[in-house]
């Protein structure tokens, strides 16, 4: 018990330690050997933990998303009772843009995660989205159809992004987040008249929805 114990401990100091370095230095220029000095360990217990950097940071992204989602949901519940599913996510893609926008720690490891393509090679909670609207509307979207859909938006979020912050595309970050939505719920069928409502909705109540990243990918 004493060694399960420990374990853990070390687990998940490994853990508490890349997301500080993460967060301070980005996933690029942060390394194992530097994980494994400033946790107190070594590269081989990094590995034996996590398998490789790629797997940490995913835990990290992974772990920033589902408290994001959570906040974001609690929020919205308490601030507008009954708010469906597709009008929730549009407000969790205004809040993940504002977020990238306000915070260069978040925005800079997000995307540095979508250059190397790790959110494209595994599991990511980014795939709840396309899960839940699919559960709630019933639209029968298999396994295969949800995972091709999230990859798929990831991907031309991350592209929009890229050629906004090159000067490619000349446009305001609100613009930049309706049109993500938009894109989202055109690729689920959605009709036009009802993508239209949901993102003039969402407008209107992203002001009074609090959910902002602190250090270390804190959201508060």
């Amino acid at each position: 018990m004493g060694n399960y114990k420990a374990g853990l401990e070390t687990k998940q100091k490994i853990f508490v330690t890349a997301k500080q370095l993460f967060y301070e230095y980005g996933f690029i220029k942060t390394t194992l050997a530097e994980i494994a000095k400033e946790s107190d360990t070594n590269k081989a217990m990094v590995a034996y933990y996590f398998k490789n950097k790629n797997n940490l940071a995913l835990e990290v992204y992974n772990e920033y998303m589902v408290a994001s989602k959570v906040r974001t949901q609690n929020a919205i519940n308490e601030k507008f009772p009954g708010c469906n599913a597709v009008l929730k996510t549009a407000i969790e893609y205004r809040i993940q843009n504002r977020n990238c926008r306000l915070n260069r720690h978040l925005n800079q490891f997000y995307h540095e995660l979508c250059d190397t393509n790790i959110l494209m090679k595994t599991e990511s909670a980014s795939v709840g989205f396309v899960e839940n609207i699919n559960r709630s509307y019933k639209l029968g979207l298999d396994r295969l159809e949800i995972k091709a859909l999230a990859l798929a938006n990831l991907a031309v979020v991350h592209g929009l992004h890229v050629s906004r912050d090159d000067g490619y595309l000349d446009c305001s970050s609100e613009y930049l987040a309706e049109l993500e939505i938009r894109l989202l719920f055109q690729s689920l069928r959605f009709e036009n008249d009802f993508i239209d409502q949901c993102i003039a909705e969402s407008r209107k109540m992203i002001d009074v929805i609090e959910v902002k990243v602190a250090k270390n990918f804190a959201v508060k």
